[in-house]
């Protein structure tokens, strides 16, 4: 009886303020659990995302640098011929379907060249 008793005598102003302590325990719990998802998340993202396409980005440049040949003189085109320029894309395309193993690489016919000017 003396629990009920106790519980008769609050006030509304008593269980108002009960009920504002209540809420606001909650929203803070609510939200402490957000920014804990969200520092996650984040942490994941950092982890598996953006750390691994560094080291892919930094490994790809070390190999670029070491592998990359100095690059060539390039003849303007005034000084290029189009039978060389002919022979050389000839060579390509057979060397190219050699490589793909095709019985004969050079059994094909360059029926037209027209250069563009661009």
């Amino acid at each position: 009886m003396a629990e009920t008793a106790a519980a008769v005598e609050r006030t509304f102003a008593d269980n108002l303020g009960l009920a504002g302590q209540m809420t606001l325990q909650g929203l803070g719990i609510v939200f402490l659990v957000l920014a804990i998802l969200w520092g996650a998340m984040t942490l994941f993202k950092l982890l598996l995302h953006d750390l691994p396409a560094k080291r892919k980005a930094a490994q790809k440049k070390t190999e670029a640098e070491v592998e990359a040949p100095e690059p060539e003189a390039v003849p303007s085109q005034a000084e290029t011929d189009p039978g060389e320029l002919i022979a050389v894309i000839s060579a390509a395309v057979a060397a190219c379907r050699a490589e793909a193993g095709e019985p004969d690489p050079a059994g094909f016919r360059v029926v037209s060249f027209k250069k563009t000017h661009r």
